[in-house]
């Protein structure tokens, strides 16, 4: 294999983590909310000596529930 070949597999593994990190990120920004994925997915197009990447991520962002006293 040479090295100009692209490891498709590895490399939507990356994408997967970078999705889990910038969800982290949300959380932590937003400490005092509840941050959650609803959906997301990612396809791969080929066409001759290129791809195409196409990620799609959504979350809510809502107000933690108020403790009731």
């Amino acid at each position: 294999m040479s090295e100009k070949n692209v490891d498709l597999t590895e490399r939507m593994q990356k994408i997967g983590e970078t999705v889990s990190e910038y969800k982290d990120k949300l959380v932590s920004t937003f400490k005092d909310m509840e941050v959650e994925v609803k959906d997301w997915h990612f396809a791969v197009g080929k066409a001759e000596k290129e791809y195409t990447v196409e990620v799609s991520l959504k979350l809510t962002v809502k107000p933690k529930p108020q403790p009731q006293t």
